[in-house]
């Protein structure tokens, strides 16, 4: 499974349709404002996943996997990627909100956590403000820093 970085409109809407297809939010997504990856397999589309930066925190955004790759372990591949990238980019945590998907990211070391506790940058995004659901779990993985 090979990350690329979505950059050019075509590759947003190929980013896109597989969101649609998974029924995941996709109309507030920008490949300028967003850092969105499809992940491929002989020039085939099989995953994507993306973060969203606020000042020092990170928001998980469209990890999803085609139906015909689910079952192959790649949404870990794709989630633990997507942690590395927040690392790189210095972040002090991660957060999400998932209505269907709260014991995987449990598995990966995500914690429940209440909205109310949520960094005030990250409250301001379309996910919190109006995209999911008051109902959807809200998750946290704090980032440890390396001396």
């Amino acid at each position: 499974m090979i990350p690329i970085e979505v950059n050019t409109p075509a590759s947003l809407e190929t980013f896109t349709k597989q969101l649609r297809a998974s029924g995941l939010p996709y109309e507030d997504l920008s490949k300028d404002q967003h850092v969105l990856i499809g992940y491929y397999e002989n020039e085939k589309l099989i995953g994507t996943g993306g973060i969203e930066i606020y000042e020092d925190y990170g928001l998980i955004r469209s990890v999803s996997i085609t139906a015909a790759n689910r079952g192959k372990k790649l949404g870990s591949q794709i989630a633990y990627h997507l942690i590395d990238k927040a690392k790189e980019k210095n972040l002090t945590g991660l957060y999400l909100l998932t209505e269907t998907a709260k014991d995987f990211f449990l598995k990966i070391g995500f914690e429940t956590i209440d909205r109310h506790a949520v960094a005030k940058p990250v409250l301001s995004s379309s996910e919190f403000s109006h995209v999911c659901p008051v109902t959807a779990t809200c998750m946290y993985l704090h980032l440890k820093k390396s001396c």
